[in-house]
């Protein structure tokens, strides 16, 4: 093919799950171009906290995918010769209900004998964990000692320079139009920076993977949320000991009825001393970036809830990213059946986390025609989805 655009693989999208699998591909030899419509990490990769989570697993299926790869991060900076500014980091979900208490009991049994260090604790062991939360008004929460937390765009960029010193050919700023499909193959994509062929496209494209399914014919059941964060300014004199989240998903207004943001609270402190907060959120099919004007308001009246000393900071910058959820909780990992050539890896509960296994699965399949690490079956695209996870379930916008 003309200008060297034919490759044993091309991946469509440069977030984190695309840039581990273009890393696990170029390592295995094969000749790997990655796509993407913007920048590296432009979508929900390059907007998230960086958690290694795997307190957030769904529980019917994807324990053994989650704690696999969280395995992984043990030795993943050492193995991409890079520092991510991964460190291990205790975690704390907050309630102030019965019926959340009655939940999380539920939770945490199923983790716990999956090998999930967590624990429910009673409002009164909140400040001896994590002293900077006014717990007055919660009844608990779920403590989990040992999540984890690293610099997205370090890992990205960790697996990218190792891919590309393997004749990895990144493009950025290339959009997918089309798809070249013959005999029921796929056999390249069309773009607008021209035509790239493959043996196999490998679809790493989140939030986008449902448009992008309608060129090919499918109306994959994947929706997405638009989740908000603040950035604050370096605070030296508070130091936040855990991530920390709530389980109210509430209808927030801000000055009014009218003005009301779906708001959960999420909280993180880097090392450098900025503040990372979210998130007020929609579920819909709009995957326009900008922030709504009241996000940022909700969310700075939920965080003051629980932090009161934060109420004066200042906020640097804030931004808005399409997040991917499916109905089940469950990612869409493996081979399109109607459409040879095709691989999804894509929809992931919590993106970080499931990032080293991925790039292996992704791997396997194209390499060896199966995938041997975990059992991928649950999460094959052509599922049939049968039930909603409660625990992760987008509250739909109420009129």
């Amino acid at each position: 093919m003309k200008n060297g655009k034919s490759f044993d693989v091309i991946i469509v999208g440069a977030g984190v799950i695309g840039c581990s699998i273009a890393y696990h591909l170029t390592t295995a030899g094969l000749k790997t171009a990655l796509l993407d419509m913007g920048q590296v990490g432009a979508g929900a990769s390059g907007a998230n906290f960086g958690m290694v989570q795997s307190d957030d697993v769904e529980l019917k299926h994807s324990i053994p995918l989650v704690t696999t790869s969280y395995s992984r991060f043990d030795h993943l900076e050492e193995e991409l010769g890079m520092p991510i500014d991964f460190r291990r980091i205790a975690a704390l979900n907050l309630m102030t209900k019965d019926e959340q208490w009655d939940a999380a009991e539920n939770r945490v049994m199923q983790m716990s004998r999956s090998g999930i260090d967590c624990e429910i604790i009673p409002s009164s062991r909140i400040s001896e964990i994590e002293p900077l939360i006014d717990s007055r008004d919660l009844i608990g929460a779920i403590y989990s000692p040992f999540q984890g937390q690293l610099n997205p765009f370090r890992l990205m960029w960790a697996y990218l320079r190792c891919a590309i010193a393997r004749g990895l050919s990144l493009h950025t700023f290339t959009e997918v139009t089309g798809f070249d499909i013959e005999s029921g193959r796929v056999r390249g994509v069309k773009t607008n920076q021209g035509d790239f062929s493959a043996g196999m496209i490998v679809l790493a494209t989140a939030a986008w993977t449902r448009q992008i399914g309608i060129m090919l014919g499918h109306d994959w059941n994947i929706h997405h949320f638009r989740g908000s964060v603040l950035v604050s300014e370096p605070v030296y004199d508070y130091h936040l000991r855990t991530i920390v989240s709530s389980a109210d998903h509430i209808e927030l207004p801000v000055t009014s009825k009218k003005d009301a943001e779906l708001t959960v609270l999420a909280l993180t402190q880097l090392q450098d001393g900025h503040f990372l907060i979210a998130q007020a959120n929609r579920p819909g099919e709009d995957l326009n970036p900008a922030i709504s004007p009241m996000a940022p308001k909700a969310i700075a009246i939920m965080a003051g809830r629980y932090f009161p000393m934060l109420r004066g900071m200042c906020i640097l910058r804030s931004w808005t990213a399409p997040t991917a959820f499916t109905d089940d909780g469950c990612p869409f990992i493996g081979p399109v059946t109607d459409l040879d050539g095709l691989i999804l890896a894509t929809t992931f509960r919590s993106s970080i986390i499931n990032t080293p296994l991925a790039g292996e699965i992704v791997t396997q399949l194209i390499t060896l025609g199966r995938c041997d690490v975990v059992d991928i079956s649950p999460f094959l695209p052509n599922r049939c989805i049968e039930y909603a996870d409660p625990h992760y379930k987008v509250k739909p916008t109420e009129s």
